[in-house]
């Protein structure tokens, strides 16, 4: 194998003040551990309008030029984790535009899940796992759920210790990701 795999960290939260960022930021140690490069792709930063494009994704007919960036960067992944807050039961409507923006981009990529809330994130989970599924994205194991505790926030309802919520669920982070690159380099093998 020439090439270490290319594994994106898809940071679905999009809120100025988030936890998806410092787990983001951990899962990308791991990523490299683990003997892949890791991608960040933030979608507070990529910003992706409402899907505006005219043609359903399925066609692969882009015109817009941010439809085309974000294709060419979910294309040169060889897998993926979604991190999701869990969001009134659901995961986040930035998080669902930017996976309905594509279709073939994603069929047969390995994924996981890991998300976060005062039940783990479990809702969101389901949800987004039912979605990726049937895109077809190749799930690996049960992904990573982790839970709130109220020592985690301070009085102004940040988050006291994000390094402390991390190292919680850094030993499940580490078999999720650990999987994810594991299918990703059988994959390169195998083209």
């Amino acid at each position: 194998m020439s090439a270490r795999p290319q594994i994106g960290i898809i940071v679905g939260s999009t809120r100025p003040v988030r936890v998806g960022r410092p787990v983001a930021d951990e899962i990308a140690t791991l990523v490299e551990a683990a003997g892949g490069d890791a991608v960040m792709l933030d979608l507070a930063e990529i910003r992706l309008p409402l899907l505006d494009e005219a043609l359903p994704p399925a066609t692969g007919v882009r015109t817009q030029p941010h439809t085309i960036a974000w294709a060419e960067q979910i294309d040169a992944l060889d897998g993926v984790v979604f991190v999701t807050p869990d969001y009134n039961s659901g995961y986040p409507a930035a998080l669902k535009n930017a996976i309905d923006y594509l279709k073939a981009e994603w069929s047969g990529m390995p994924a996981t899940i890991v998300s976060y809330g005062w039940a783990g994130g479990a809702s969101a989970a389901a949800q987004l796992a039912a979605v990726l599924r049937y895109i077809g994205l190749e799930l690996q194991g049960e992904g990573v759920q982790m839970p709130f505790e109220p020592a985690d926030f301070d009085e102004a309802r940040g988050m006291a210790d994000p390094a402390a919520f991390v190292g919680r669920s850094v030993e499940a982070l580490r078999a999720a990701v650990a999987q994810v690159v594991a299918a990703s380099a059988q994959a390169l093998v195998s083209a």
